[in-house]
């Protein structure tokens, strides 16, 4: 199997497994609106700390995580209209995490979210600095929800929302009554991130081989910046979204530069133009969601780095019963309008997801169970996560899961079970 076949089921399976396990939701970054300022937010105290350590094993019980995480987040208003967003993430890894450089005696990472500066006026608001943008209205299947790239390094063990990389954005927002217009410029787009500490070590512990070189393509800032356009309105029960943007692609395709004396490839980010549009009916306790998106001139690496044009429809339904459970269904199917005939290459991709949340004992316990299928690839995912919260400032949280690839190179990946616990401040 090719060295780019090799990287798309690296990139399909990773993205595929980034489930939402966890039954506790962070602190998410909020949606500030501009026209409705409450001032009794400006004598809260927003800080937040969340101190954590997770362990997790594989099928042979070697240990795959061993890190110590502290996460930091604040948000508020300074001022009569100045809204600031602080969200940082700390991570030390063990020698025996799977995020661990042999060659350091100490290996951490820091993450920056979210660092930004909400200004607002009277029918419009200008937010400047590391930030996060979600789009359309799926919860797991990524349809239009590609401007802001996600930190696969966690795998399983990261709901999405709480995965996404912080990008330095100058975005504008104007109010008109239930209809809103924003406009993002992002100066340094991030790529995604993947489970050991960059790709080419990926790509060669996929592969067995290290007889090649990677090197990283990626623009410098304000060498590529993208550009993007959103337009919402919501109609009593109905919610609409249209979108259009110029994006770099948030994972790569190899481009070989040498071969002799040896080999070098190159992970490029090329541009493409999206536009998508998702609808949202809400209706007593159901959410009905549909979403599409066209994708011009992408270069997906299984392609070989062939231009081609890529559509998606996605649909999606979630039933709320009065907080007791949460159902949601998604499924999606991509198709793929290639400028020649091969049978080398897939046209379709379909994916199904189905998550039950439920909670126990006056929601102290909750449990989430998470099953899925890809094709083709032949992926299945099945995760069941227990959380409990025995005070108000501690989680516990256990996590089974389970993953099928016929593909027997997905030594990345491998069926776990993984235990949190983290504490509030």
């Amino acid at each position: 199997m090719s060295i780019q076949a090799n990287l798309a089921t690296l990139i399909t399976a990773i993205s595929f497994v980034q489930v939402h396990a966890a039954g506790f939701d962070d602190f998410q970054t909020p949606e500030f609106d501009a026209t409705s300022l409450n001032p009794a937010i400006e004598s809260e105290t927003n800080w937040k700390n969340t101190l954590s350590y997770t362990n997790a094993a594989d099928d042979n019980s070697d240990t795959i995580v061993n890190r110590l995480s502290w996460r930091l987040q604040w948000e508020g208003l300074q001022g009569e209209n100045n809204y600031w967003v602080i969200d940082t993430k700390l991570r030390l890894f063990n020698k025996l995490d799977m995020q661990h450089d042999d060659e350091k005696s100490i290996d951490y990472d820091l993450n920056l979210n979210s660092l930004y500066l909400q200004k607002s006026f009277e029918n419009n608001s200008l937010k400047a600095g590391f930030q996060t943008i979600t789009l359309g209205f799926m919860d797991f299947i990524n349809v239009s929800n590609v401007f802001t790239p996600q930190d696969f390094s966690e795998a399983v063990f990261t709901s999405p929302e709480d995965s996404r990389i912080g990008q330095p954005i100058i975005g504008m927002t104007w109010y008109h009554q239930k209809q809103q217009i924003d406009i993002y410029l992002n100066l340094a787009p991030a790529e995604n991130r993947y489970p050991t500490n960059n790709l080419e070590q990926a790509l060669k512990t996929l592969l067995g081989n290290s007889n090649f070189t990677l090197q990283d393509g990626l623009p410098d800032a304000f060498e590529e910046p993208e550009l993007l356009l959103k337009f919402q309105s919501q109609n009593n029960k109905h919610e609409y979204q249209w979108i259009v943007g110029s994006l770099l692609q948030n994972d790569p395709t190899l481009e070989q530069r040498s071969f002799v004396p040896s080999v070098i490839f190159s992970a490029e980010y090329p541009r493409y133009t999206l536009v998508a549009a998702a609808y949202s009916f809400t209706h007593k306790n159901h959410q009905f969601k549909l979403e599409g998106s066209y994708k011009n001139s992408i270069r997906p690496v299984d392609t070989g780095g062939l231009k081609i044009d890529e559509s998606t429809i996605a649909a999606g339904w979630e039933y709320n019963a009065n907080d007791n459970y949460t159902l949601t269904v998604e499924t999606s199917k991509l198709y793929r309008d290639l400028p020649i005939q091969t049978s080398l290459i897939d046209t379709e991709l379909d994916q199904t997801i189905a998550s039950l949340r439920k909670n126990f004992l006056n929601e102290t316990l909750t449990a989430n169970l998470f099953i899925g299928s890809i094709n083709p690839g032949d992926i299945e995912v099945s995760s069941l996560s227990l959380s409990y919260t025995p005070v108000d400032d501690w989680l516990i949280e256990l996590i089974f899961t389970h993953i099928k690839a016929d593909n027997s190179q997905n030594s990345l990946f491998s069926s776990n079970t993984l235990l949190k616990a983290s504490m509030y401040w």
